[in-house]
């Protein structure tokens, strides 16, 4: 039951009832109830949640929308029926078409025959309404609340001494914005917290009492706004009310002192530019989120895609006033305002197992206060319940709904435009160019090899490009560059990006790739204006040549503080990923290095370098530029550049290129660096040492990661496929069906986990299964894992073959919808144009890949089920508590995440 109460027994209790005059213990399951759970189990979801119960004490915003895990169960369903037919209701809904103008015109119309006979409902309307929340605390509220964490190596206690988190959060506004106060917000946002030297932001980090701010700054997506901050990991109890001071004190010298011309003049210009832009990616999406920031409030959606005006007037308000505009919102509704809530949060080791004491005891009164007959009731209701979960629709019903068929599929795959212009400008360098429409924006990416590096210095990488995107350069600070860089372009950034390439002749075949071809590859991306292309590229050679290492330390220490604290708190709430990540680490040595460097592995590598910057900054600083030197000097052969713009972008940026390639880059003309090697015809470097350490730290074992949480991430995975071996594109419909069909009726619907999926990559032959916020023990859902296969093998004797293959054709709409998406946007359209080429992909292997799929038959998915059957070597990663592990009766390692 996704919305009421739900009350279980397992199946063999429900068998043994009739006979049996010993009650069946029950439990309580649902989706939203282990959505809830997990929840409640994310230390930062919950302080949010508890601050606005407190925040909002006399409007809807005082209850959770989700529900509170310990309150969910005393809801009946006469009570969830009679909530949902008064509210939802086509009266409050709101409908949002984006696509070819036929087409939308089209869907409303569908929409509007289904809709209109329900007609209007103005009580859901009026009862629906939220109003305002004043300004009511005569001084700020404060809280002390415990939250769940794993006891510590010096032993277990009620109340840690370590990790207390807190957030200061105000109620911003009792009335409408005005547009221009509104955007006034978000720009002061960004001057607050937008950047690592930021003077709210750099104040707290700097203070060394906690791990990493949190709150987030404004949030503007509910009808008031409000804005928070704080910081988790803080040392000692004693230091949660020096942070408060710390806020605070920060705050009035702000409202006293101001922000620089610089600084505003970076963040309207950040701003301004995203406004322009928009967020890429799923356009009509985005839309359709942000008109519902107004929508929602019946104020016209139109109110929230417009900004011309409001920039305007802003702009002509900081022309008048300066910074005065901003620091009077900081004296009026930041430090002039009581209405705030001061949440602290400390850890208890005790908390988890006190609140799985009080469900138990929940369901003990619950069932002792039944009657035979409720008694009864509650049990026949259950086992009605799972047979209709475990009913499939019939033919009939199927084919009411709306479906597209295969015709409707384009059976051509997109394609981007690339041109690429070998030793462009006669520098050694590949030029790669993309034109499509960007309305005047050039985004451009360098990339540099990084392969040279050595093995065992690679783990610094992640180090270097945090200092890239937050330290100075040796002639301005690090505030002055960063506002520097907000001023001049629409961003610039570091990445580091590891990109599986095709082994030599392997152009239009799909085998599984053997791992061990692939590209290291550091990434400077910008973007700018046209107007503004002179400027992007002076900053790309400052971030490459001239970022101040000797004066960062401070600036690592911090990155690497908030990243390992972020990682953590990660681990907890989206464990899944890290599972996933985790298993697929084992089996090949390109995913273990994606381990090393962004999962669980990277815990323990960052926490030895935080050491190390501590002990001996020397050192590490003498690494850092040994890195940045060896990267500068490497082959031109292992660089490129790639360009995205429509034509007159294109056209207008190609001589600063030139002259960026030619003269902003070292030449090392006495001792030329040798050619970066083909890696499509050898060995990265880094492989052997790679595959040593893999089979050490992260060998093929089940393994139980630790944390502290109400609910389960369970993985299971292996190899369906070896090296070598061909792989039909089909095997991605099949993986698809899996998910939307098994997974999702066993392992979510019925089983009551809030996500279940299925993932297969041709690249490297791997499959895996894992949940979601999973309220079953391990044991359980791996069993329910197992029962994968044998219902595809049965379902292709049965609903597979169903009416012309139905089903079948569902799955293979459904899988290449999933590829095409949303149109792309221009960035996201080149950069995926860019991989493609790198990878030395061919439009005529995608041309193959979509016509496999297209013609995927019931023998793909036979075969598929066989090979999922008889996994070579599986293994599992469950991300759990201590004690849900302990309960699991095989022998694992464990990996205890403190």
């Amino acid at each position: 039951d996704d919305g009421g109460r739900a009350l279980a027994t397992n199946d063999t209790q429900q068998r043994n009832l009739a006979g049996n005059s010993d009650r069946a213990d029950f439990e309580f399951k649902g989706v939203v109830y282990s959505e809830m759970k997990g929840v409640y189990s994310n230390p930062e979801s919950l302080l949010e949640r508890s601050t606005q119960l407190l925040l909002f004490p006399d409007n809807t915003y005082h209850y959770d929308s989700g529900g509170d895990p310990a309150i969910i169960p005393t809801l009946t369903r006469e009570e969830f029926v009679a909530f949902h037919k008064k509210y939802y209701h086509p009266t409050n809904a709101r409908l949002f078409v984006a696509g070819d103008e036929s087409d939308v015109y089209h869907a409303l119309s569908v929409a509007d025959k289904y809709m209109s006979p329900m007609g209007y409902n103005p009580q859901s309307r009026k009862d629906s309404v939220i109003n305002y929340q004043q300004r009511t605390f005569k001084k700020p509220v404060r809280e002390r609340k415990p939250f769940a964490a794993a006891a510590s190596e010096e032993g277990e206690g009620e109340e840690s001494s370590e990790g207390h988190m807190l957030c200061v959060t105000w109620l911003l506004n009792t009335h409408p914005f005005s547009p221009m106060l509104e955007l006034a917000w978000v720009v002061l946002n960004s001057l607050l917290l937008g950047k690592s030297s930021s003077p709210l932001r750099k104040a707290l980090e700097d203070s060394n009492i906690g791990e990493e701010t949190i709150g987030g700054g404004l949030d503007d997506e509910l009808l008031q706004s409000t804005f928070a901050i704080g910081m988790k990991g803080v040392k000692k109890r004693e230091d949660v009310a020096v942070l408060e001071d710390l806020i605070m004190d920060t705050l009035h010298k702000l409202d006293s002192d101001g922000f620089s011309e610089d600084e505003i003049a970076s963040s309207m210009n950040t701003i301004e530019f995203q406004l322009r832009e928009g967020g890429g990616g799923l356009r009509g999406m985005e839309i359709f989120l942000s008109a519902l920031a107004k929508w929602n409030y019946d104020i016209s959606p139109k109110d929230a895609l417009v900004y011309e005006d409001a920039l305007k007037l802003l702009k002509e308000e900081i022309d008048k006033t300066g910074s005065n505009t901003f620091q009077q919102l900081i004296h009026d509704s930041l430090l002039g305002n009581n209405h705030r809530v001061v949440m602290e949060l400390f850890p208890s080791s005790t908390l988890e197992a006190d609140e799985v004491q009080d469900a138990k005891i929940q369901i003990t009164r619950a069932k002792s206060k039944m009657s035979d007959s409720e008694y009864q009731s509650i049990i026949d209701e259950g086992i009605k319940l799972k047979k209709l979960q475990e009913t499939e629709e019939t033919p009939e019903t199927i084919a009411t709904n709306p479906a597209l068929s295969i015709s409707d599929i384009d059976p051509t795959p997109i394609e981007y435009p690339i041109h690429v212009d070998e030793n462009a400008f006669k520098s050694g360098i590949n030029v790669v160019s993309h034109e499509v429409a960007s309305s005047g924006i050039a985004y451009v990416d360098f990339g540099l090899d990084v392969s040279m590096i050595p093995y065992e210095d690679a783990i610094l990488l992640p180090s270097l490009i945090s200092l890239l995107n937050e330290a100075g350069t040796s002639g301005m600070s690090a505030a002055d560059f960063r506002n520097y860089v907000g001023k001049s372009t629409g961003g610039v950034y570091a990445t580091l990006d590891i990109i599986s390439v095709k082994p030599t002749g392997w152009d239009d075949d799909s085998k599984v790739h053997p791992g061990v071809n692939m590209l290291t590859m550091l990434f400077i991306k910008g973007k700018c204006t046209i107007e503004k292309i002179s400027d992007l590229f002076p900053v790309f050679t400052k971030m490459l040549t001239d970022i101040n290492l000797d004066d960062s330390q401070d600036i690592l220490r911090n990155a690497l503080k908030s990243n390992l604290s972020s990682k953590k708190s990660s681990v907890a709430s989206r464990g899944h990923s890290f599972a996933n990540r985790r298993i697929r680490g084992r089996y090949s040595v390109r995913n273990f290095l994606d381990e090393k460097m962004y999962g669980v592995n990277s815990l323990e590598s960052y926490a030895a370098i935080l050491e190390s910057v501590e002990s001996d900054w020397g050192k590490v600083v003498f690494r850092l530029k040994n890195l940045r030197e060896a990267i500068l000097n490497g082959s031109r052969n292992g660089m490129v550049l790639n360009l995205t713009g429509d034509r007159t972008v294109l056209d207008a940026i190609m001589v600063e290129a030139g002259d960026f390639l030619v003269n902003s880059l070292p030449w090392d003309l006495g001792h030329p660096a040798p050619p970066t090697p083909d890696f499509r015809s050898v060995d990265h470097p880094w492989i052997a040492s790679a595959e040593k350490e893999m089979l050490q730290s992260n060998p093929v074992r089940d393994e139980g990661i630790v944390v502290s949480t109400q609910v389960a991430y369970v993985a299971e995975g292996g190899r369906l496929y070896d090296v070598g071996d061909p792989v039909s594109a089909s095997v991605s419909v099949v993986s698809h069906y899996l998910q939307t069909g098994y997974m999702w009726d066993v392992i979510r619907a019925k089983n009551g986990a809030y996500g279940a999926y299925s993932r297969f990559s041709s690249i490297d032959g791997i499959a895996t299964l894992f949940t979601y916020r999973d309220p079953n023990s391990p044991e359980d859902t791996l069993d329910a894992f197992h029962g994968a296969a044998d219902t595809i093998l049965e379902d292709a004797k049965s609903s597979l073959t169903r009416d012309n293959n139905a089903a079948i054709t569902t799955a293979i709409i459904g899988t290449i919808g999933g590829l095409d998406g949303s149109a792309l946007s221009a960035n996201d359209a080149g950069w995926v144009s860019l991989v493609r080429y790198l990878r030395g992909e061919s439009a005529l292997s995608r041309q193959r890949r979509r016509r496999e799929m297209l013609n995927t038959s019931v023998d793909d998915f036979v075969d598929y089920a066989i090979r999922l059957k008889s996994w070579k070597t599986p293994s599992i990663a469950i991300v759990a508590s201590q004690s849900a592990l302990n309960d699991m009766e095989r022998e694992m390692s464990m990996f205890k995440v403190q």
